[in-house]
């Protein structure tokens, strides 16, 4: 509903929708709540189909470690136009 801040929040009816139940809600707030394992965000620098800024403040989701690296040089395809740099960021945080 236009102006209505709350419609599409999880937990809540968008119109014409009826109200989501308590197992739906529980299952709505695991998966929109903070993310709780270590992880790795890669992005490359030259992407041009999302826009590197998307991720800036997303460490804000995470309560354990999140580390955010952009790959200059990279589009898209990051893992395929710098393989051996996404290959050794991933290898690197996963020894860590």
């Amino acid at each position: 509903m236009a102006g209505d801040a709350s419609a599409g929040s999880p937990g809540t009816a968008s119109a014409g929708s009826p109200p989501a139940d308590e197992a739906t809600q529980a299952l709505e707030a695991r998966a929109f709540g903070a993310i709780a394992v270590p992880s790795l965000y890669l992005h490359g620098a030259d992407d041009n189909c999302i826009s590197v800024e998307v991720s800036d403040g997303m460490d804000d989701l995470f309560t354990n470690s999140f580390e955010r690296i952009v790959i200059p040089g990279a589009g898209h395809l990051l893992h395929l136009e710098q393989p051996k740099t996404v290959a050794d960021h991933i290898l690197g945080f996963l020894n860590s």
